[in-house]
């Protein structure tokens, strides 16, 4: 039994530093420890970083940190080839849209639709709006905006279709579907977040249009548009917090799991070794 704890202790250890390094992205930036490193490059008024992926080197803006003394990237899903110029990552898509019939707005991310004579939730993908009722926020800045936007946005469009990622799940915790939302061609989670009346949540670097929401949001937020304005900063923190707390969750959710399957097989193996021997 000593043996099985110090095993699964080694993988714990060692799942935990993968994540780790998945959440320091900008750990490996060429040149990422080195304030005055002749491996970043400015250009235009902003810094740029590079690493190597597969052979091929691209840059992502970055920016000092002071007190972590680190360059860290800005948007890690935004790539930029040798001539700072935006590599678009979505000339290959092979995720299918599905039309729908809006039936009625719930706020400014969430909306139902009418899919196959089924009425059905829908929680807009990658992004989060202020709240307009809540137990414990109430009505926050921007919130019944962002939730005009989207029901003028969503009754006043001749076709809206939904998109779901192959790289996220098709559902959330509470069953709503998660999906990009396209009216009229326009992916309506770019529109909110240029408008400044929505942040990108629980937005993974993989997901199809991820560089593009954080290259509008950068944006809004140089613009101070909205929510970015100086006198809504605190309603973005709290947002900042939960979003943390929700990513924080889910990887310790999924180490549980990688260690409850670990020890089942172990077990599993260790059964039948014993019944081998009796035999």
């Amino acid at each position: 039994m000593k043996k099985i704890v110090r095993i699964l202790i080694i993988v714990l250890g060692l799942i935990m530093l993968l994540n780790m390094e998945v959440i320091a992205h900008g750990g490996n930036i060429t040149g990422w420890k080195d304030k005055k490193s002749s491996k970043i490059t400015q250009y235009n008024g902003k810094y740029y970083g590079y690493h190597n992926k597969d052979g091929v080197r691209h840059y992502h803006q970055v920016e000092w940190n002071e007190e972590k003394q680190k360059w860290e990237i800005v948007k890690t899903a935004v790539c930029y080839d040798e001539s700072f110029n935006i590599i678009n990552n979505t000339s290959n898509l092979s995720n299918e849209r599905i039309e729908v019939k809006y039936n009625e707005s719930v706020d400014g991310d969430t909306a139902k639709f009418k899919l196959n004579e089924e009425i059905i939730t829908v929680r807009f993908l990658g992004i989060d709006t202020p709240e307009t009722v809540h137990p414990s926020l109430g009505e926050q800045p921007y919130g019944k905006e962002a939730s005009n936007y989207t029901k003028e946005r969503l009754q006043n469009t001749n076709k809206i279709e939904l998109e779901y990622d192959s790289n996220s799940s098709k559902t959330d915790k509470y069953g709503r579907y998660l999906a990009w939302i396209w009216v009229d061609n326009s992916l309506l989670q770019e529109e909110l977040i240029r408008e400044g009346l929505a942040q990108t949540y629980m937005l993974q670097d993989n997901y199809t249009y991820a560089w593009i929401l954080q290259e509008k949001q950068e944006e809004a937020k140089e613009e101070k548009v909205g929510i970015w304005s100086d006198t809504i900063e605190s309603n973005i923190n709290v947002i900042n917090n939960n979003e943390t707390k929700d990513n924080l969750s889910n990887e310790i959710i999924g180490i549980i799991i990688l260690c409850v399957i670990l020890l089942i097989a172990i077990l599993i193996r260790k059964g039948k070794q014993t019944i081998d021997k009796k035999q």
